[in-house]
């Protein structure tokens, strides 16, 4: 159960932001924006100021990212090498799953009456347990398949976060569908866990992968948009972080897709 409930944490419950070229009102977790005049507002400002804002936006994204991902790694270790805490972890891995699907609700729902400094702290919050999580996991695979796994992941998720930064298409309108389809990989999931075989597992986990990859490609574009269009400076910090939050769901869960193929156990 600690493996199957802590590959989806939350993200078909997150409703996620784009740029509507129609004027919509769209939204990050609570935090509203209107882009009504976004395609206009960007036309007027020059593209070096433009690319200044998207790099400075992005480099807060990516700092936080990897700090979570250091947390993470930090505690499974601390966790793993700790008998008495990995027992622990075992006995109440549901109560933990829950925790961490708690806080992905409260930064995505709750933004807007959340501090930037609580949104902080939820989510070095969430990268701890999500790494007390993970630390039944150095036991059962070797260091080597869990190292080549890690490089994989890595190297797919930097192809896909490049392609959405660099592609012309306008990748929004895949919003809704990933997430229809995410909400079916969770209730296939739910399902394999009571009738599924090996041949159902390895359709779940392909589907998973493509999933969180298209996730991946249609997050950085969007986080790329935000950059452009954000000035006030507490709205950049959240952003930031939350921007954070999801491309660690992204690549959290393409690591576990690709070890249930790539993972030598022990």
């Amino acid at each position: 159960m600690l493996i199957k409930n802590e590959e989806y944490p939350g993200r078909a419950l997150t409703e996620k932001i784009s740029l509507d070229k129609d004027g919509a009102l769209s939204k990050i977790g609570g935090m509203e924006y209107d882009y009504s005049n976004s395609s206009a507002y960007i036309q007027e400002q020059s593209a070096e100021h433009i690319a200044t804002k998207i790099r400075t936006y992005m480099n807060k994204v990516y700092a936080w990212l990897a700090l979570s991902l250091v947390v993470s790694a930090g505690s499974a270790i601390y966790v793993e090498s700790d008998y008495g805490l990995l027992e622990q972890t075992l006995n109440n891995r549901m109560v933990l799953a829950i925790t961490t699907l708690g806080i992905v609700l409260v930064m995505c729902f709750a933004a807007n009456k959340l501090t930037a400094g609580a949104l902080k702290v939820l989510l070095l919050a969430y990268s701890v347990l999500q790494g007390v999580l993970f630390a039944p996991f150095l036991m059962v695979f070797s260091n080597h398949s869990l190292g080549v796994t890690f490089a994989c992941t890595a190297g797919m998720f930097g192809a896909m976060a490049l392609y959405g930064m660099t592609t012309k298409r306008n990748l929004s309108g895949m919003g809704r569908t990933l997430l229809m389809l995410l909400i079916g990989l969770i209730i296939a999931s739910l399902v394999n866990l009571f009738v599924g075989g090996g041949t159902m597992t390895l359709v779940i986990s392909i589907a998973g992968i493509v999933i969180f990859s298209l996730f991946t490609a249609y997050d950085f574009q969007r986080l790329q948009e935000e950059g452009a269009i954000y000035d006030d400076a507490t709205l950049r910090e959240k952003g930031a972080i939350l921007g954070a939050l999801n491309l660690y769901i992204n690549f959290y869960n393409l690591f576990l897709y690709l070890l249930r193929f790539l993972g030598d156990r022990e």
